[in-house]
């Protein structure tokens, strides 16, 4: 039985909690605390999988009560509830946070988010993913640029200049930025000349994932030998990551769920490319058996690795630290109903963008194309949004054709 920690100073809003979570008693144990200091002590006392913390409290606030149990539990979940006006405090705890949810939200939201952050754990402890991803040799290690932007990004003293001369070390991820923002992926209108430039149009979110994307595809680029069409796949990702968050729009997504579907829609195949990498002649026999006999592709990689390229690519995200909405859409792209809950998120976005990109562009066979997962959709009562979908990848395609 998962062990849940609730921490709220507001007595009327942590009594409304345990009414609306009651119905959960017989698959949670939850406990409820008014404070940081008494959350510290239960978690000292016992292991819990989930906090969930309310972000503004007296003396210990939220961000403050996550960073402390980052620091001592780390194998914790971490959730914040937080208020349209929290925005610096969310800065402040942004390293130490798994999930954040606006407040007010709905008690199945709030239910679906510790399911799915649960359901995400086992799914990344799975000993086929680590034995698979142990014996690897080509891994690409995390950016230190990634690194070094994402802790200017969480400064208090964080600007446009500061970016720029932390990308200016990095010539040649300067001139890839620069080229990326300049191309149709972005509709950005005039040409982008400086990185400061590129930062104010498009933001440091996504400065960061461009940073992230950039250096993994170069370094598969470089080492890996098979005949793998790395280029072709970047352009997919690209393109996938571009129409998520057009779809990430359309569908009223919060801006923090915007910027993560474009992440997950950017990195969602990573998990091909060490395929490609690392197992060179089993993935192009693979690739082979799929077209000869007529399956999909995700049953041969099962068949021939136990696990798909979309659990090994979530699980190297996962040990990179990344948050856990562009991990979970990494994982489940490709089967998007298993994973629980029934609320529209970037693992949405990244699913449909998966498959109406490669409709558009027609760059996959038709016995490997991905197919849309309608029964999860009609979950969330989506299906009549397939055509204004499928018209924003239309835009984008005829945009990115004609760059």
């Amino acid at each position: 039985m998962k062990q849940i920690l609730f921490v709220d100073d507001e007595s009327k809003l942590l009594d409304g909690l345990k009414r609306s979570m009651r119905p959960m008693r017989d698959e949670w144990n939850m406990m409820f605390v008014s404070g940081g200091e008494e959350a510290l002590k239960m978690l000292e006392q016992a292991p819990f999988d989930v906090v969930v913390s309310d972000m503004r409290m007296p003396g210990m606030d939220g961000a403050q009560l996550l960073n402390e149990v980052q620091r001592r539990h780390p194998q914790t979940v971490r959730i914040i509830l937080s208020g349209h006006s929290d925005q610096q405090m969310i800065f402040e705890s942004i390293s130490a946070t798994h999930q954040f949810i606006t407040k007010p939200c709905e008690t199945e939201q709030l239910k679906a988010t510790i399911r799915r952050a649960c359901a995400l754990r086992e799914l990344l402890k799975d000993d086929s993913v680590r034995a698979l991803v142990a014996g690897m040799q080509t891994i690409p290690s995390l950016p230190a640029l990634f690194a070094e932007i994402k802790k200017e990004v969480e400064s208090e003293s964080s600007s446009l200049k500061t970016i720029g001369n932390i990308m200016a070390k990095d010539m040649g991820m300067t001139a890839r930025i620069l080229q990326i923002v300049n191309s149709a992926y972005f509709g950005v209108r005039g040409p982008v000349s400086t990185v400061e430039q590129a930062v104010s149009f498009i933001g440091l979110d996504t400065i960061q994932a461009l940073v992230l994307t950039s250096h993994v595809f170069s370094q598969f680029q470089v080492r890996s030998a098979s005949a793998f069409h790395v280029d072709r796949l970047w352009t997919h990702c690209m393109e996938t990551g571009a129409l998520a968050r057009e779809i990430a729009k359309a569908e009223g997504l919060a801006p923090v769920q915007i910027d993560q579907a474009y992440t997950a829609g950017l990195l969602h195949d990573v998990g091909i490319l060490m395929l490609a990498a690392n197992r060179a002649d089993q993935f192009s026999a693979m690739f082979a058996e799929a077209s000869a006999k007529g399956k999909a592709v995700l049953e041969v990689e099962r068949s021939e690795f136990g696990i798909t390229h979309a659990e090994i690519g979530a699980y190297l995200l996962g040990i990179w630290g990344l948050s856990d909405p562009i991990v979970e859409a990494v994982a489940y792209h490709h089967r998007p109903g298993d994973c629980p809950g029934e609320i529209v998120s970037p693992l949405t976005a990244v699913h449909v963008a998966n498959v109406l990109q490669q409709e558009c562009s027609q760059l996959a066979t038709e016995d490997v194309l991905s197919k849309l997962d309608m029964a999860y959709l009609d979950k969330l009562r989506l299906t009549d949004r397939l055509p204004r979908w499928r018209e924003l990848a239309g835009v984008l395609r005829k945009e990115q054709t004609n760059d």
